[in-house]
């Protein structure tokens, strides 16, 4: 059964040469009246399984069955709705010819086979399969009425029920005591003062003001992602090289190197394992800005460094119990559960613009969508999702076609094939960043 999903996602790729035979979409396929589901089983399809209880307890959807070799739905057709695999297998074709083939037992089936209001690609059943319909709009209710355990206990992931350090967490922050991380002084001066825009000699005055920042931004503006004909020796020279937005953004993710740490060894190496992660997603995320050339690549370097701020408070948390009050599995599932909600909270308090805001809270929201074109959030999303390629998370992963951040790609320069080189073009300039802000 569909929702007894227990073995690997199936990742086997076809050529042209094995595609499964396709019929004609049959237009009488049998569809079985609207029916509502339990509550416990559309939790665990994704996005769905984020919306309230009660928008979930109110949803409907409709059950199609069709035969081997017919055509479930066409590629560039109009989509009618949000479908959901519950029995048999499909291959799923993509417009290269290329495709891959999921099961209604494995992973892979949690998440919708297509997504937007054209599909983006066409789906044939290998066997007798049952496909569960939902509304299109679905995806679109996930992004205003996604869960927040922080404000309602009901949120609780079910999985994380006997979580008793999630549950401390919880508690602690609704006492009012949540440990808010501080940016240095310099880096929340600078920020306030570009927006009054000062010129660059008070920028210089700022910076100067800290030693290390400022040997840090000359250092990094000779650096490969900087570097112009002459060697730069002074602030002012690094400044006016850079332009005070991109200094004022460089300054705060040399800032945020300082917050990821911690006097416990354990946790200290836990932190410094988000922060690599942060410049992997962050670096991946300048190079997808500069591939795209929509998002300006500064804007998006400092937004993959913030987009995991929100574990922070709950490492501090864990910094102030004993060792054996949690395990490691807690602490990261908590980490988990919590961070895009804490991650908001962190950047309104620091004063951040909106567009940094919400970035923790969609980085990992792989159905996030809106109505404006590519954005700071869709670049961290898929430089995130780029992160976990290669990796065993990877098999976790929906296929990067389905997401929405990659259909507002449109022809614009990537395509499925180019994301491992994507990657690689990525490697150095993750190197370069490594040694830049872990130094």
């Amino acid at each position: 059964m569909f929702w007894k999903h227990t073995k690997k996602p199936s990742n086997k790729i076809y050529t042209a040469d094995q595609k499964v035979k396709s019929q004609p979409l049959n237009s009488e396929q049998e569809t079985k009246p609207r029916k509502k589901l339990p509550v416990s089983f559309l939790k665990r399809l994704i996005p769905i399984g984020n919306l309230a209880d009660t928008t979930l307890q109110e949803l409907t959807a409709t059950v199609s069955h069709h035969q081997a070799g017919e055509i479930v739905f066409q590629q560039h057709k109009p989509a009618t709705s949000l479908p959901y695999l519950v029995k048999g297998q499909v291959f799923v074709e993509m417009n290269n010819g290329s495709g891959y083939e999921i099961d209604s037992d494995s992973l892979k089936a949690y998440y919708p086979l297509s997504c937007d209001s054209f599909y983006q690609c066409t789906a044939i059943a290998k066997s007798k399969v049952s496909i569960i319909h939902f509304p299109l709009n679905t995806v679109q209710k996930n992004n205003t009425e996604s869960r927040n355990p922080l404000l309602n206990l009901e949120d609780i992931p079910e999985q994380l029920q006997n979580n008793s350090f999630l549950k401390r967490f919880l508690q602690h922050f609704k006492q009012g005591k949540l440990i808010i991380p501080s940016l240095p002084d310099v880096s929340l001066k600078l920020r306030a003062a570009v927006q009054q825009e000062i010129g660059i000699q008070e920028a210089v005055k700022i910076i100067n003001l800290d030693s290390i920042i400022s040997s840090k931004i000359i250092q990094i503006v000779n650096s490969p992602l900087y570097r112009g004909v002459n060697p730069i020796s002074t602030s002012l020279d690094a400044i006016s090289r850079l332009g005070l937005t991109t200094t004022r953004n460089l300054v705060t993710s040399i800032s945020m190197q300082n917050i990821f740490s911690s006097p416990n060894k354990q946790l200290n190496n836990k932190m410094h394992l988000l922060w690599e992660k942060s410049i992997q997603v962050s670096s991946i995320s300048h190079t997808l800005a500069s591939i795209t050339k929509i998002v300006n690549p500064d804007e998006a370097l400092l937004a993959g460094l913030i987009h995991n701020i929100g574990s922070l408070p709950v490492i501090i948390f864990a910094d102030s119990l004993s060792a054996d009050d949690y395990t490691d599995k807690e602490l990261n599932q908590t980490v988990f559960a919590l961070q895009g909600q804490l991650g908001n909270i962190i950047l309104e308090k620091w004063k951040f613009p909106e567009t940094l805001i919400r970035i923790p809270v969609h980085a990992e929201n792989w159905f996030y969508t809106n109505d404006k074109e590519l954005d700071l959030s869709d670049i961290v999303l898929l430089a995130k999702f780029h992160s976990y390629l290669g990796t065993p998370h990877m098999q976790n992963l929906p296929p990067i076609h389905t997401l929405p951040a990659f259909q507002k790609l449109g022809s614009n320069a990537l395509t499925p094939d180019m994301s491992l080189q994507t990657l690689q073009d990525a490697k150095q300039q993750i190197s370069d960043a490594m040694s830049l802000f872990s130094s």
